[in-house]
């Protein structure tokens, strides 16, 4: 089954033609977000990335349909130390 990985700021790809950031990914049926991060080789752990199929909130457990859009957006840390 297909689905679509967007990459969001450092887990984007770098190519010679620029950098990628959304690709189409063929995933074996009942694979789960978990197998996505292990198929592109994310270094970052699950708590370290926001993920969302077709817009909503999931888990790494959570499994994939054709056609499905998956975000992988890395977790934002920031502020002052007082």
């Amino acid at each position: 089954m297909i689905i679509t990985i967007h990459l969001h700021t450092i887990l984007q790809r770098t190519t010679p033609d620029g950098p990628v950031r959304s690709l189409e990914l063929s995933v074996p049926e009942g694979s789960s977000v978990a197998d996505v991060i292990d198929r592109l080789e994310i270094k970052l752990s699950a708590d370290d990335l926001l993920i969302t199929v077709n817009g909503q909130m999931a888990e790494v457990s959570q499994l994939l349909s054709a056609g499905d859009q998956v975000d992988f957006i890395p977790a934002i840390s920031g502020g002052t130390d007082h």
